[in-house]
């Protein structure tokens, strides 16, 4: 088999080899309490970057999630792997761990284990198993993954293409995260927008999508952009510099 078209994954695993599954190309990625929890797992402001996500299950009935962003015309790559060692190796399909998508529109799908490919990562010198790839046309807005185990074993699941540094957006209650969405929330507080502060202008807009708040930028690097005067209280205005957010007001 050509070993070309993993190029981008095996770069992807170069970076951070272990005796654990590796992480992320450029920042790592790996699932823990926190994201046994849809609303405070973490979030891959750009979907079309190359990240390998891990997850490490201790027993059967475990979950763990992330959230990916896709833009408009953005393509839907994900591969789902495994180390070539025990137990995952030894483990039949029906007690590797689940993997399930729900697209931006509500839609679930899951990565079906069809094969288990083997090859060589020369710069980790690991062995792994491909078990499952897709690659499609994606939607735009947030996609879900969730990791549920049907035992004790580690997965991997790959997500995006591009060999770029990617942000990650978690959900706490410090500057720098996004605030975890409060249902009965009528009113945005200056804590939760204040936030925002030292994210990207794209995290700051997918942060505002997850909370179902409105969201403008009203200044660019100095240049000022004319909005409309009315107040509204489930709206952010943000100020950006170096495409990074560095104020943030309600209104």
């Amino acid at each position: 088999m050509k070993q070309a078209p993993f190029k981008a994954l095996f770069f992807t695993l170069a970076l951070l080899a272990s005796s654990a599954i590796p992480a992320a190309a450029h920042q790592p990625v790996s699932l823990k309490a926190e994201s046994a929890r849809i609303d405070t797992s973490p979030v891959l402001v750009d979907g079309d970057i190359s990240f390998a996500v891990t997850a490490n299950f201790a027993k059967s009935g475990e979950r763990r999630y992330f959230r990916f962003a896709l833009g408009e015309g953005e393509a839907l790559k994900l591969e789902y792997l495994i180390l070539d060692r025990r137990p995952e190796n030894a483990l039949k399909n029906s007690k590797l761990p689940v993997v399930t998508v729900t697209s931006p529109n509500g839609k679930k799908f899951k990565l079906k284990i069809n094969e288990r490919t083997k090859f060589y990562e020369p710069y980790g010198k690991q062995n792994y198993l491909f078990l499952s790839r897709t690659n499609r046309s994606g939607e735009s807005g947030i996609y879900t993954v969730e990791m549920r185990s049907r035992a004790r074993a580690s997965a991997l699941v790959a997500v995006g293409s591009k060999e770029v540094r990617g942000e990650v957006m978690q959900i706490s209650d410090f500057i720098g995260s996004c605030p975890k969405k409060i249902s009965d929330e009528m009113e945005i507080s200056e804590k939760h927008a204040n936030q925002l502060v030292g994210l990207s202008e794209r995290a700051g807009e997918i942060c505002a999508l997850l909370n179902s708040w409105g969201y403008r930028v009203v200044q660019r690097d100095g240049e000022d952009f004319p909005v409309t005067l009315d107040y509204r209280s489930d709206r952010i205005n943000v100020k950006v510099k170096a495409e990074k957010i560095f104020e943030v007001t309600v209104g």
